[in-house]
């Protein structure tokens, strides 16, 4: 079946390409007609997504990186300029959540959450946004607790919001330049770790991965050539309290 939205002769750098979400955002922008660029930090990951989805090597490039490390974030843009020559969409699939209250947070995991949430964002647009030109892409993900509110996971939350702020900031310094920056905000996405984290939950309600994809190939395409700065819920049907 043909994809919905056309991403032909569009480089795209996947960043978190291995995590919850990665696999099912790869084949969508594959099958869309992208020339992608995975990057994670485990290699061996990164071989077996490939593996298993049987990426055409002309097509994808491997790339690992740490990318809460500056330098790393830099030579992963660099690679894929490399490669391809351009770089034309960011999707930033790079997160991490954990609970934690103002009297169990450590100041050692406040810092690890935000650089892994928001700090590794940032050094990777910084180095992406330069090579990107007009009809250019940029989606990540939030989510919807820092706008509604949950108490018990505060360093999460704040990383997220300021993944928001950044989103908005950047989407008004980038118009002129006419690249589009956008997040989307998922409830529960039903994933292996996710399942771990909440056994209790309802996964047959949470939002499936193809689900939050699509999305992604949606604002990374032509057809959301008039969105920019949106944060996007998407949400599945669990009732929680």
């Amino acid at each position: 079946m043909a994809a919905p939205f056309d991403l032909s002769g569009r480089v795209v750098l996947i960043a978190g390409a291995t995590g919850g979400v990665g696999p099912a955002v790869t084949r969508a922008c594959l099958d869309a007609g992208a020339k992608i660029v995975l990057v994670s930090r485990s290699h061996d990951k990164l071989e077996d997504l490939a593996a298993s989805l049987g990426l055409p090597e002309t097509d994808c490039l491997l790339h690992t990186a740490d990318l809460t490390k500056p330098e790393e974030a830099r030579d992963a843009v660099a690679a894929t300029v490399g490669c391809f020559g351009r770089l034309d969409a960011v999707a930033s699939l790079v997160g991490h959540w954990e609970p934690g209250k103002i009297s169990t947070t450590t100041p050692e995991r406040w810092h690890a959450v935000l650089t892994t949430n928001l700090h590794s964002l940032f050094y990777l647009l910084h180095e992406a946004v330069p090579h990107m030109g007009p009809g250019g892409a940029i989606v990540t993900l939030g989510n919807e607790f820092p706008v509604e509110g949950k108490g018990g996971q505060l360093a999460y939350a704040v990383s997220k919001a300021g993944v928001h702020t950044l989103v908005q900031s950047l989407a008004l310094e980038l118009k002129p330049q006419q690249i589009r920056v956008n997040a989307i905000l998922p409830s529960d996405i039903d994933t292996p770790d996710n399942r771990k984290y909440r056994p209790s939950g309802e996964p047959d309600k949470w939002v499936e991965p193809a689900d939050v994809a699509q999305l992604v190939l949606f604002l990374l395409s032509s057809a959301s050539s008039q969105i920019s700065g949106a944060l996007v819920p998407i949400r599945g049907w669990e009732v929680v309290n």
